[in-house]
């Protein structure tokens, strides 16, 4: 009986180690100053798109983003406005998805409900935020027109709104569009974990 125990204690331990591995991003592919590859995503309705189709004119802009991460949502207004703000000044700002827990209609419906207005992309089997390392929502990655990573990390320092003293998405964005060096290009970003698909080894 002892014996059974401890076999059931082991695989009990095994399938937690497994999960926890599971929702951990792998390393990063790309770090600053890297290339992003043309990688492949899926509109909400599910036809297939290449990331560098997105491309903006002074740069582009990628939030990985989520319906029910509460976290996400009190970012929603400040995305909408980054967004608003910044395609007009030359950059692609896109949305993506990878929750294996958000289907597609889900997350089309909650952009029109939270005024979303930017496109949303869906990360099929999280391959993205897997070669990115990304790891929560919401979490920026932004490149040059050249799809080079000048800036990766949080949109600015805190979920309240009414507490933010650094804005460093929006610093490395104007940065970025004057043609000087990103001051800050990595801090931390914070967030609730991309839910992600378990892999093999």
């Amino acid at each position: 009986m002892t014996s059974v125990k401890r076999m059931l204690g082991v695989a009990l331990v095994t399938a937690c180690v497994a999960l926890a591995m599971a929702q951990q991003p792998p390393a990063a592919q790309i770090t600053i100053g890297g290339k992003a590859p043309n990688l492949k995503l899926q509109t909400l309705p599910g036809a297939a798109a290449q990331l560098h189709s997105l491309s903006g004119q002074n740069g582009t802009l990628l939030l990985f983003v989520a319906t029910k991460c509460p976290v996400s949502n009190d970012y929603n207004e400040r995305m909408a406005a980054l967004a608003k703000d910044y395609t007009s000044r030359g950059f692609s700002v896109i949305g993506i998805n990878s929750n294996k827990t958000e289907p597609a209609d889900e997350v089309n419906k909650h952009a029109a409900e939270k005024g979303l207005a930017f496109t949303i992309l869906k990360d099929p089997d999280n391959v993205v935020a897997d070669y990115f390392g990304a790891s929560f929502t919401p979490e920026a990655y932004l490149f040059d027109r050249e799809w080079t990573l000048r800036y990766h990390g949080r949109i600015d320092d805190s979920r309240n709104a009414a507490n933010i003293t650094s804005q460093d998405l929006r610093t490395a964005l104007d940065a970025l569009q004057a043609g000087k060096a990103v001051p800050v290009a990595e801090t931390k970003a914070f967030g609730c974990t991309i839910k992600r698909v378990a892999k093999g080894s």
